[in-house]
């Protein structure tokens, strides 16, 4: 009865169930696949793909480029001509007597036109195409600033996913110790005390360690954030990150300030600012009206031409106090020219002396101070091991030489943090990754 029992309910449950269930059909090994697949890896994001996703997809970019191309209406606007007005005139209608009705009416039409005096419509120009010429260096400023930000967010990651695994490492090997130094409490060979700090160092690893693990993901959702967003999960590649180099001469990167957006932004500032004096000078001028025209005498239905211009007459108005304000904003643009570039050659003076020395830094933590610190833990373990060291020098080791890690990996992104202001700064990415239109 109960095998009976055991086979009805069987042949239930093979109708009640699909016909074909993926995840309980069995492969041709005869194994069952997992009910739930694992994830995908992590993609791995490089620089060059983060600074390009990042400028296709930047928002500032894209206002950055609608501003531009607004500059270059403005520009075409400034260069139109005044337009043409028409007039119809009608004389001598619906008066007394003879004037009464239309018969006896003069009736014009004429066309007027302003006619810009020299040096109005051409500065006008100018003006606008300094103005256009600021705001298209502004742009490449923009993706210069992007780029630069990217390269610090990804190094940030970089050194936060290094700090992740000398973090790991060093849990590991305070779980080793802590082993090491119960095993010889049990024996007797060491104080309880002793078990007990080993104990205190792996808890403060455990801490440690969820720590950095909550900073690499931060600084992976910044990254993300300054690319735009929606990328999905990834990791990064520290391989692409590019190489400790000595850095260049300051003379050379000084060289470069003249021709950065910067520079060249200041240049333009001036450039108007000139535009708009000699505008002014020429506004000082007024323009005169000319007028063509057709009369028609409907009283012996006659006609003639008319002809005629008028000119303001410069009395009360010749613009002296838009020359004067003009002139002192020629003056301050040239302050600001001074002042612009006085202060870039402060930036660059200080930034230089930083990626120097965390050049230097990295270099001297690489050659000498992480060599010494390994062969140092490496000789008290073994020591330790071989009761010829306390527990204390094995700490004592360890702590050096996570510490000196750690402050190796802080100094390679001090060295691409500096590196990428300084290339910021003296528009290095300019050639490679920006594609400006000459303005």
């Amino acid at each position: 009865m109960f095998s009976k029992r055991i086979l009805i309910t069987a042949l239930m449950a093979s109708v009640c169930l699909p016909a074909v269930s993926p995840a309980l059909a069995q492969n041709e090994k005869g194994e069952i696949p997992p009910l739930i697949q694992p994830a995908p890896a992590p993609a791995i994001l490089v620089l060059d793909q983060a600074i390009a996703w990042a400028l296709e997809k930047s928002p500032v970019l894209g206002a950055s480029a609608s501003r531009a191309d607004a500059a270059d209406a403005s520009r075409s606007q400034a260069g139109a001509l005044p337009n043409p007005e028409i007039s119809i005139e009608a004389e001598n209608i619906y008066g007394d007597g003879p004037l009464e009705g239309t018969g006896g009416a003069e009736i014009t039409y004429g066309v007027e036109q302003l006619v810009e005096l020299p040096g109005k419509r051409g500065n006008r120009v100018r003006v606008a195409e300094a103005e256009k010429t600021k705001i298209y260096y502004a742009r490449d400023g923009a993706r210069l600033d992007l780029i630069r930000d990217i390269t610090i967010a990804y190094a940030e990651l970089v050194a936060a996913q290094r700090d992740l695994a000398v973090i790991e490492e060093e849990r590991n090997l305070a779980g080793e110790v802590r082993n090491s130094v119960a095993a010889k409490v049990n024996a007797g060979k060491e104080p309880q005390i002793q078990k007990n700090k080993a104990e205190v160092e792996l808890s403060a690893s455990d801490i440690a360690l969820e720590r950095a693990r909550r900073a690499v993901n931060t600084k992976r959702q910044a990254l993300a954030i300054l690319m735009g967003g929606d990328i999905g999960d990834f990791s990064v590649d520290a391989q692409s990150l590019p190489p400790l180099t000595e850095p260049e001469s300051f003379l050379s990167y000084q060289e470069r300030l003249a021709r950065t957006p910067d520079a060249k932004a200041l240049e333009a500032d001036v450039s108007q600012a000139q535009s708009a004096l000699s505008l002014e000078k020429a506004n000082a001028l007024p323009d005169p009206t000319l007028g063509f025209g057709l009369k028609q005498f409907r009283e012996d239905d006659t006609q003639a031409f008319v002809a005629g211009v008028s000119l303001p007459f410069p009395v009360f108005n010749i613009n002296r106090a838009g020359i004067r304000r003009a002139g002192h904003e020629l003056n301050a643009a040239k302050l600001e020219q001074r002042g612009g570039q006085l202060s870039l050659e402060a930036t660059l003076t200080e930034t230089y002396a930083n990626y120097v020395s965390a050049y230097r830094e990295a270099q001297a933590l690489k050659d000498s101070v992480l060599p010494g610190a390994e062969e140092t833990f490496s000789f008290s373990r073994k020591g330790y091991d071989a009761g010829k060291f306390g527990y204390l020098e094995v700490l004592d080791a360890q702590r050096t030489l996570f510490d000196a890690r750690r402050q190796y990996n802080q100094a390679i992104l001090d060295y691409h943090t500096q590196k990428a202001v300084i290339e910021r700064l003296t528009a290095f990415h300019a050639d490679e990754n920006l594609k400006r239109e000459e303005p």
